[in-house]
């Protein structure tokens, strides 16, 4: 037997079926037995109660619509048929005689309800199948009556045009909410498409600026250390030079990885700057180094990370912890970093003019360039009363 689509409920949605069901059900059933009691009976060999048993088979059928629809359409329709013949070929016997002022119905009462159910759960064409055999069998057709025309109309014709209309509301107003949801995710998208796009504008124009000026201090460092006779001039114009060929390196490797978000491969670099010597980043803040496994391991863009993150962490420790002990660990397994800046209990109170000086943005701007590279970093005091910062940045080679 070919399968149709079932609706898709939530389990709640389910449970809330399933409990209006069986209360209808129960109702159903109550004015059933209510109605028997009240001297509507039937009259042969099927006994007083074969219209009531009908009628219960039919409500009680009513909960199990969503899972077996074809099954209650085909005992709501040999209910209905049942009723029909029954009625015609021997009266009184399913269904009651046909009081003074009424003519009792060939459907069973719970009949418009199931109807309404298949409506739902059944394709389309299937639930108008169902509805209009039993239009025909409930008049019935081959002994129409106005009475029973109206009748049948009542139970089940009327109860499948509000279905699908009630359906056709539900459809109506869930697409327009899919199509809210789709509009607002596009509105989301586009507004961080253009926030990324200002970013990207202005981190060009920042580089530019930068670049320009950082440019000219190199060139007059360089003319300086040319031009100088003092050999402790010609050292310090020297230093200045590399610091701002080293800026502006990273400048280039931080706008690729604003612009393109991935860091620059190792092999685009010319010279393979590293950032600097740890060991004498390490001496010149009085700090003990610890280097487990190979630095020439990792790229360049992952060495100058980690010398910044050391760089930073010694400032920060000479800033607020002044006088307290300091520990560099560097480790390198399987091809990557992992950097820890610890530092004791400081032996006196830091100077809150230096405290004071800066932009308060160092460990921020350093968990951002770490993260970046798509390493993990964290900051913060530790239970001995000192400060540690740790970081773990990946090859790029290896994450691609």
């Amino acid at each position: 037997m070919p399968s149709f689509p079932r609706p898709e409920l939530s389990p709640h949605d389910r449970r809330t079926y399933l409990a209006l069901t069986v209360a209808t059900a129960i109702l159903c059933a109550a004015v059933q037995v209510a109605t028997f009691a009240a001297g509507q009976r039937t009259a042969g060999a099927l006994g007083p109660a074969a219209a009531l048993v009908l009628n219960l088979v039919v409500a009680a059928s009513l909960p199990v619509t969503l899972r077996f629809p074809r099954t209650v359409a085909a005992l709501t329709v040999a209910a209905v048929a049942i009723s029909a013949a029954g009625d015609t070929l021997a009266p009184g016997t399913i269904v009651p005689l046909p009081g003074l002022e009424s003519e009792p119905a060939v459907a069973p009462l719970a009949t418009p309800l199931v109807v309404s159910c298949l409506v739902y759960v059944l394709p389309r064409w299937q639930a108008l199948a169902t509805a209009g055999l039993l239009v025909l069998l409930a008049i019935p057709v081959w002994d129409p009556t106005w009475p029973r025309f109206y009748l049948a109309l009542t139970a089940t014709a009327l109860p499948v045009l509000l279905a699908l209309y009630i359906k056709a509301r539900v459809e109506l107003v869930r697409s327009l909410r899919k199509r809210a949801d789709l509009a607002d995710s596009e509105r989301r998208l586009l507004a961080e498409q253009a926030e990324t796009a200002e970013r990207q504008r202005l981190a060009a124009e920042m580089h530019d600026l930068v670049t320009h000026h950082v440019t000219e201090i190199v060139l007059h460092a360089d003319a300086l250390r040319v031009t100088a006779r003092d050999d402790d001039v010609k050292e310090a114009a020297d230093q200045i030079r590399q610091a701002g060929t080293r800026t502006l390196d990273e400048l280039r490797d931080l706008m690729r990885l604003v612009t393109n978000g991935a860091p620059s491969a190792p092999a685009e670099r010319e010279d393979h700057d590293t950032g600097g010597d740890l060991a004498e980043l390490a001496a010149s803040g009085g700090a003990r180094l610890q280097l487990v496994g190979d630095p020439a391991s990792v790229p360049p863009v992952v060495a100058r990370t980690v010398y910044r993150v050391v760089q930073e962490s010694l400032t920060n420790a000479r800033k607020h912890a002044p006088g307290a002990p300091v520990g560099v660990t560097v480790r390198y397994p399987g091809g990557r970093a992992e950097i820890e800046v610890r530092n004791g209990v400081p032996d006196r109170a830091p100077d809150p003019d230096l405290t004071g000086a800066g932009s308060g943005m160092g460990l921020t701007g350093l968990e951002r360039r770490v993260r970046l590279l798509g390493g993990v970093f964290e900051a913060g005091p530790d239970d001995e009363g000192g400060f540690t910062v740790r970081a773990a940045v990946p090859n790029p080679r290896r994450t691609r």
